[in-house]
């Protein structure tokens, strides 16, 4: 019996090496398939591009889906050399002899349609690349870009940058700071989940009210962790609610997933009135220190950590909410949620009750 598990390893390894040898592209192709968003009937097609950031062979990947809401086009950088992967949007810069950060600085301030400043790193990485910021200011403080300069000096990287010979899942979790999400649920359980999530989105709250059950249901079967990713820009009181949930954990974490709760079945209600106002009446109702909360909830300090944290997730492609990634594979949710909703009883085991029979009359 032994003998005939070892021959049938040996032939499935072989088969595995003969299918790649194949198709050369199909190890970066899996890759590239755990790092974008999964999608219902998905399908991701490469095609290798003739010319490329320096050090790196190019592929456009396409990934079409059934769902209207889900699916990409992006840039996928490989370096045969070093392994390392990049995957996003590659811009042009003027190749006129200007320093490098004055050329950035003026492609990103056109693009956002506001004044920016870049500062690049002089330290390079792999492969000659140099880590960019492209800083703008908001009215909560600075807000950075993450980007990347090529060897050459012409070529503009933003997006998501990992290694082939590490999982993605990993890389993912590392660069979002996963491991300072707010955590519930059994931190042994082989099922992860992280929530992104802005206070002030409808979407939000709609798949709140329709996960939540089952997550409260199946705690012990998951570890189940959320970070705020408010969308300021489109969303007046997004920040300051993730603001004041930033300090409930601090200062009641009991607190914290009540918290969450109430604002997202109130939106409607608290949107009404000075955000302010409103959270100091909720910490008196709910016995919450609201002096000791405020020493966090207006620090300069901590709002620039959370525009920090929003920027590190937009670098790696996650800029809409909700977002939910369920052991390291990302998962929009689109209007109605049901791809995703089942994504997260298929990982935990829960099973959905069949569709109810038609009757004829």
């Amino acid at each position: 019996m032994k003998r005939a598990l070892l021959v049938l390893t040996i032939l499935v390894c072989a088969a595995s090496s003969q299918a790649q040898r194949l198709d050369p592209l199909a190890s970066l192709r899996a890759y590239t398939a755990k790092v974008l968003p999964r999608c219902p009937g998905g399908t991701l097609t490469f095609e290798p591009l003739p010319v490329a950031p320096q050090n790196f062979n190019a592929y456009a990947a396409t990934l079409r889906s059934t769902d209207q809401y889900c699916g990409a086009q992006k840039y996928v950088l490989h370096s045969p050399k070093t392994g390392q992967i990049l995957i996003g949007i590659v811009i042009d810069l003027p190749q006129d002899g200007r320093p490098a950060n004055v050329r950035i600085t003026e492609t990103a301030s056109r693009t956002l349609k506001a004044q920016t400043t870049t500062t690049i790193s002089p330290f390079p990485l792999p492969d000659g690349l140099k880590a960019v910021n492209i800083t703008r200011a908001t009215p909560y403080g600075s807000f950075a870009y993450q980007a990347f300069l090529d060897a050459s000096g012409n070529y503009l990287i933003v997006g998501y940058r990992g290694n082939m010979n590490t999982e993605p899942a990993k890389t993912l979790r590392e660069v979002l700071g996963a491991g300072a999400a707010v955590q519930r649920g059994n931190s042994m359980a082989k099922v992860d989940i992280l929530e992104l999530s802005d206070f002030q989105c409808p979407t939000c709250a709609r798949a709140h009210e329709m996960i939540e059950p089952i997550i409260q249901k199946n705690l012990s079967k998951m570890n189940y962790a959320r970070l705020d990713l408010p969308l300021f820009e489109h969303h007046e009181w997004a920040l300051p609610a993730a603001m004041a949930a930033r300090a409930i954990q601090r200062i009641a974490p009991s607190k914290y997933w009540a918290y969450v709760d109430y604002v997202f079945k109130n939106q409607e209600a608290i949107g009404k009135r000075p955000f302010d106002e409103w959270l100091k009446e909720y910490c008196e109702d709910h016995d919450i220190d609201f002096t000791a909360l405020q020493k966090i909830y207006a620090s300069k300090a901590e709002r620039q950590a959370l525009l920090d944290q929003v920027s590190r997730a937009f670098g790696v492609g996650v800029n809409s909410t909700p977002t939910f990634i369920i052991n390291g594979q990302i998962m929009g949710f689109g209007p109605e949620g049901a791809f995703t909703i089942e994504a997260i009883k298929s990982a935990i085991g829960v099973k959905s009750a069949p569709a109810a029979k038609k009757t004829s009359k």
